[in-house]
């Protein structure tokens, strides 16, 4: 039996947890600015030697209820997307805005359908590059209470897993949109043609193809013992036409059950808890494998993700 091992990879996976620990040791007295920069209006910060950034990860905020917009949380029926009322969601794709994440306020438990969360995750990530989903929700006691993130394609298959018709409706409206003569015109999967590769249409065309797969009607109606896996979409006076769809509600509950170990809830909170804790939820930040760090307050309301990466990049020695 031969045995090969890969020195370099080796010992890169026995010092780079032991490097951020001597890291944390040196600067743990230090550390507490960090956070509360993080909370605050700074922009850099600087101890021991060290120039640190604090590099917010950019939030992308699309106009969900502009006028004549498609709302992709519940209210865009497949009959509805068409040059008027999809012009800001066409709007939102082709911004060139170099984002990271988007924020889901899922409310009461009202706000967004599972299957409009589960297009955006694939569309969002193939035409913004999105590398986080950031999931909110309003109790009795808080608005926008952080729940947790997730990376697109993890939302993606674990809807997938709950909701297979999700993946089946997917896969046929691609199939169509690639009849209609679309391309893969990069590694990310983004659609598009040799003529304007980064025009939006065929995207639209994907979200409308997905949405009658699973609209009824144009579909068949559902059984009456399916009625339960269905939503009645409130009514369009454009279009009086009774429309469910085969969909749930998600409230904070539901899409921790169903994101389950995709979802990551870690946080760091400002600094008024004692240092102990702070020293605490940073040595956790910085041994973790995730993109970024979430902060909130101390009444857990989200305020930003940090990308952890450009924090490391400036601790740890070339």
């Amino acid at each position: 039996m031969n045995i090969t091992l890969d020195i370099a990879a080796l010992a890169s996976a026995i010092l780079y947890p032991l490097v951020i620990l001597i890291v944390f040791i040196l600067f743990r007295k230090e550390i507490p600015l960090l956070i509360k920069s993080l909370t605050g209006r700074l922009t850099g910060l600087s101890f021991a030697g060290i120039s640190l950034d604090l590099a917010k990860a950019e939030e992308f905020s699309p106009n969900w209820l502009a006028q004549g917009a498609l709302d992709l949380r519940q209210k865009a029926q497949a009959a509805n997307v068409n040059d008027s009322t999809a012009g800001n969601f066409r709007s939102i794709l082709e911004t060139k805005d170099d984002v990271d994440y988007v924020i889901v306020n899922l409310g009461r438990g009202k706000e967004w359908l599972a299957s409009r969360l589960y297009i955006m995750s694939i569309i969002f990530e193939n035409r913004k590059g999105i590398k986080g989903i950031v999931f909110l929700e309003s109790t009795k006691n808080t608005r926008k209470k952080y729940i947790g993130w997730a990376e697109p394609e993890k939302v993606r298959w674990a809807l997938a897993n709950q909701f297979p018709w999700f993946e089946k409706a997917y896969s046929e409206a691609y199939g169509i949109i690639l009849d209609q003569g679309a391309k893969i015109i990069n590694s990310e999967g983004r659609l598009g043609n040799s003529y304007d590769p980064n025009s939006s249409g065929y995207s639209i065309t994907l979200l409308e193809n997905f949405l009658k797969k699973i609209q009824s009607p144009p579909e068949s109606p559902p059984l009456p013992e399916e009625e339960i896996e269905w939503v009645n979409l409130p009514s369009d006076p454009l279009n009086p036409t009774h429309t469910k769809e085969h969909t749930c509600w998600l409230n904070g509950q539901s899409l921790e059950n169903t994101l389950a170990e995709v979802l990551i809830t870690e946080n760091i909170k400002p600094s008024s808890q004692s240092s102990e804790a702070i020293d605490k939820q940073v040595k956790m930040a910085l041994i973790s494998s995730q993109k970024f760090i979430a902060v909130v307050n101390e009444e857990k309301q989200f305020s930003f993700l940090v990308k952890r990466e450009k924090i490391l990049e400036q601790l740890l020695p070339d």
